[in-house]
């Protein structure tokens, strides 16, 4: 059986368990797995990480440089309350000063979010989820 039936076959399995067997799983099945964390939603999954002591599983972050400063408070609340090792994955400077450079701090605002989110937030999570086997958010999808 190939993996992505391998993976239907726990989504079936597993569709009725709860969160904390299928955290169990993951961390079981993939080598290296991650939990993108971004907000409040995430703190539960985190919760249920520490509860079930697989600390192996990476705990990351996207910092796009607009960030509110009550988000960074959060954040170094959950680390110190979890003692959390929190990777904070940041843009890369060259391509953020281009942008900048070229259309200013606020532009997504006249041009929409594309161009901005795709320098500041896709391809820094591109770069992480290239070093891991599976990851985890918080962030539902219909």
């Amino acid at each position: 059986m190939g993996r992505a039936q391998e993976i239907e076959t726990w989504v079936t399995q597993y569709q009725a368990q709860s969160p904390q067997s299928i955290l169990k799983l993951a961390a079981q099945q993939f080598d290296t797995l991650a939990l993108a964390f971004s907000g409040a939603e995430d703190v539960v999954l985190i919760d249920m990480l520490h509860k079930l002591k697989l600390s192996q599983i990476q705990v990351f972050c996207l910092d796009t440089g607009h960030l509110h400063p009550e988000t960074y408070r959060f954040l170094d609340t959950v680390r110190t309350h979890y003692q959390l090792s929190l990777e904070i994955l940041f843009p890369e400077a060259a391509q953020v000063e281009a942008l900048v450079k070229a259309k200013g701090t606020l532009s997504f605002y006249q041009d929409g979010h594309q161009e901005c989110c795709q320098i500041r937030k896709v391809k820094p999570l591109q770069r992480k989820l290239n070093t891991v086997s599976a990851w985890i958010t918080g962030q539902c999808q219909n």
